[in-house]
């Protein structure tokens, strides 16, 4: 519901209407139920219950309920019995600070960090810097932990020099939402005359209208709905705002413009041509190709970096220097997924393919990213399954070492029985196979198969749900938005947190800066190749594999 009327807010601050948002309580379960050895509480989910509502109830760590409930994440289902270790219960019930928790140490106070405090909230209270805290405590680099004592630089603290500065601030033109999430401690912060403003334009496809005109026939006894086109923007707008509020707490200016596309090329072609535009730094979006290109003309001929966070194909960079796309293509994963293997010590290695021409590329793709990493391509032959044989195949594996299978088809009816065949062989030998992105979209190949050849795919997605700073973004946006972050909230994140800090000298050295630049995200890598008198393509990914019926990130 939340979400919803955040939605019609949104809309009202364009001439539309806004809502208020309601909370709900959640009662703990006296049901207690001794499963494999251990005592669980057993909770029955119940209506308008999240999983963080849950947590907060229990006082128990998020990733622990994930854990012991696969597919929670997934979201919950009404009735559904989630299983929580009765040891772990209040294991978050913050530490109580008193003025007895401060001790002196020389030079600095010795604070005992209670659960939920950030740096910039401690270095307000104190008169100090999270610079002066950073350099007195180099272990935060990976965060505040709660009930570890840090040092606080007591000049600071008892006014021997007072640290000032204008304002840090982020303005919401169209927006008028509070501030989401509190700073990330371990990201580099501006000093005050760093302080530059920023203007931002993301340009989404929210279907305001549609959504106002859906909620203006909604009977009051029907449940509330939002335009199902809606939710891809909407989340990837949530996820972008809890990245501005970082971004303010680490002195960054923003002035972010949002205009609603509706994914019509004839109203955006009207607000560029009356100067909706003018005066962007940096265009994130639109997301749809029809759309996107009556922007990319403007930020060519007017020299403004645009981001495409949705948009795969090649065609939108070819001959736009400005343009930023950020899903590697089919055929620069298998690039990179060769020069991945070029760093194998397996000396049984093979590639697979039916021979047709699309194949031939990937082909091609892969021998060049095996060169790139140093590794002659004659030491992964290619067999043409047709001409060959599956037995034939057999014979040549290695039945006492690793044997490497590199699939290059996208032929989802051939694959099917070829994959059952060869997970069959990993009775006798080990395989390990690798596979196109392409895969994850299939879905006549059984899981089980997967799993027992341990395919390995590289992905442009992947989101770690066991990293604290991961888990912490989970539990800001359902507290803010009380729903769920799909893949689109941190990819607006990500998105936002790349290019905003590194827009200064995008703008001072040019577009070309970005190919020396590479970051991680909580979802998304970041390295830039630019195409011959074109933009750049993301070329970064995650390679990922099949263990245990989960997806997660290869270790080999």
């Amino acid at each position: 519901m939340m979400r919803l009327i955040f939605f019609v807010f949104l809309a009202f601050v364009l001439q539309i209407q806004n809502g208020a948002a309601q909370e709900f309580t959640v009662e703990k379960s006296d049901s207690v139920a001794k499963i494999e050895g251990e005592l669980y509480v057993i909770h029955t989910v119940q209506p308008k219950q999240t999983l963080f509502s849950i947590a907060k109830t229990y006082e128990v760590k998020l990733s622990r309920i994930a854990f012991d409930n696969p597919g929670v994440l997934d979201g919950l289902k009404l009735n559904e019995p989630l299983r929580i270790l009765k040891t772990a219960v209040g294991e978050t019930k913050p530490v109580e600070v008193t003025e007895e928790t401060l001790e002196l140490d020389g030079d600095y106070v010795l604070y005992t960090v209670p659960k939920q405090q950030t740096l910039y909230a401690i270095s307000k209270e104190y008169n100090t810097t999270i610079s002066a805290i950073l350099d007195a405590n180099p272990e935060l680099a990976e965060g505040l932990k709660v009930g570890s004592t840090i040092r606080i630089p007591t000049p600071k603290i008892f006014g021997d020099k007072t640290i000032t500065g204008e304002k840090k601030e982020v303005k919401l033109e169209m927006i008028g939402l509070p501030d989401i999430i509190r700073n990330r401690p371990n990201l580099m912060v501006l000093n005050s005359e760093e302080r530059l403003t920023t203007n931002i334009s993301l340009l989404l496809p929210l279907y305001l209208d549609l959504n106002d005109s859906t909620e203006s026939r909604r009977l009051s006894e029907q449940p509330e709905e939002m335009y199902e086109k809606s939710e891809i923007a909407l989340q990837f707008y949530e996820g972008f705002l809890l990245a501005l509020d970082t971004l303010k707490q680490l002195g960054y200016n923003v002035n972010l413009k949002v205009t609603d596309t509706e994914n019509r090329p004839w109203k955006v072609r009207s607000l560029v041509q009356k100067g909706a535009l003018k005066d962007a730094d940096l265009i994130i979006g639109p997301f749809y190709s029809k759309v996107f290109s009556e922007v990319a003309d403007y930020a060519y001929q007017n020299c403004i970096s645009l981001v495409s966070p949705t948009i795969k194909g090649t065609d939108i960079i070819k001959s736009n220097s400005y343009v930023f796309k950020m899903i590697p293509s089919d055929e620069s994963m298998v690039f990179g997924m060769g020069r991945y293997l070029s760093q194998s010590d397996s000396t049984n290695n093979m590639i697979l393919h039916y021979g047709a021409g699309d194949e031939q590329n990937l082909l091609w793709q892969f021998r060049q990213g095996l060169e790139s990493g140093g590794k002659n391509p004659a030491n992964f032959p290619a067999y043409d399954i047709y001409k060959t044989g599956s037995d034939s195949i057999r014979n040549r594996l290695s039945l006492t070492g690793r044997n490497n299978l590199v699939i290059l088809s996208n032929n989802q009816v051939k694959l099917a029985g070829l994959i059952r065949k060869i997970s069959k062989w990993t009775e006798d030998a080990y395989i390990v196979g690798f596979a196109p992105n392409s895969w994850t979209g299939f879905k006549n190949l059984e899981i089980d198969h997967f799993d027992e050849l341990r395919v390995h795919m590289p992905a442009a997605f992947y989101i770690d749900y066991e990293k604290l700073e991961v888990e912490e973004f989970v539990q800001k946006f359902r507290a803010k938005f009380n729903g769920e972050p799909s893949s689109f909230a941190f990819r607006g994140y990500d998105v936002a947190m790349h290019f905003i800090r590194n827009l200064e000298s995008i703008k001072s050295d040019g577009p070309e800066f970005m190919e020396s630049v590479q970051e991680t995200g909580f979802q998304s890598a970041f390295g830039w190749r630019r195409l011959t008198d074109g933009g750049f393509e993301n070329t970064q990914f995650r390679m990922v594999d099949y263990t245990g019926l989960e997806l997660k990130l290869a270790t080999d």
